[in-house]
């Protein structure tokens, strides 16, 4: 199952989506995490839910969005978790393995942080989900343990290896600067704007915890 979380920065346009990331919309559950919820007219998408404490929203924004037929969960303006976790937990609650986090960037920068820092959440693995931060064109992953990810991104791209949380041991191939079990420390830039020279790039994170971000733009 497939989710969408709108979360409350500013939002792609759809036009940018669909020409850097065919088929994104396709969603089984679309969720606005407070203020993102307004987003989701803009990228054509229906709405499924509303999940947060609603503060950055009219109550008569809430009012049309319930009599649309989303529905509404509400959450005091005092808790411990950002709209955009609790609209996670909520993807995951119902199911969904493949999210996808939108509008991530532009708006508040803590709490920018705060969502990239649900790459790891705790429930992901028990749930057997990932997430990705989606913002066309760049997307965003996280990988930990010793696991491999390939991208098909085709020659000339962009592709950014972040350690997360501790040094990361990665190797890589289909770069123009490939990685033979390499350390990159946390801390520093190593892994920032490396460039694809084949059509599919093959990441092996050997230990450790690893951003790769590809399609970001010069």
């Amino acid at each position: 199952m497939r989710a969408l979380i709108l979360s409350g920065g500013d939002a792609p346009s759809r036009a940018a989506l669909d020409a850097s990331r065919p088929g994104w919309h396709v969603a089984d559950l679309v969720i606005g995490a407070d203020a993102g919820a307004r987003h989701a007219a803009g990228l054509g998408l229906p709405l499924h839910r509303v999940v947060g404490d609603c503060d950055s929203l009219d109550a008569s924004e809430v009012a049309a969005f319930a009599a649309a037929g989303s529905v509404v969960e509400r959450h005091p303006v005092d808790k411990d978790a950002t709209d955009t976790e609790l609209a996670l937990i909520a993807a995951l609650d119902a199911g969904a393995t493949q999210i996808s986090i939108i509008a991530t960037w532009g708006g508040r920068a803590d709490h920018a942080l705060g969502t990239a820092s649900l790459l790891t959440h705790p429930r992901l693995a028990a749930a057997g989900a990932t997430v990705e931060l989606l913002d066309a064109p760049c997307r965003i992953r996280c990988m930990q343990g010793d696991s491999v990810l390939r991208l098909e991104v085709g020659a000339g791209a962009i592709v950014s290896l972040i350690p997360w949380g501790g040094d990361a041991l990665v190797s890589a191939t289909g770069l123009k600067w490939p990685l033979d079990a390499a350390t990159l420390r946390a801390g520093a830039s190593r892994g920032i704007s490396n460039v694809s020279i084949e059509p599919t790039v093959t990441i092996h994170l050997h230990r450790g915890a690893l951003l790769v971000a590809d399609g970001c733009m010069e």
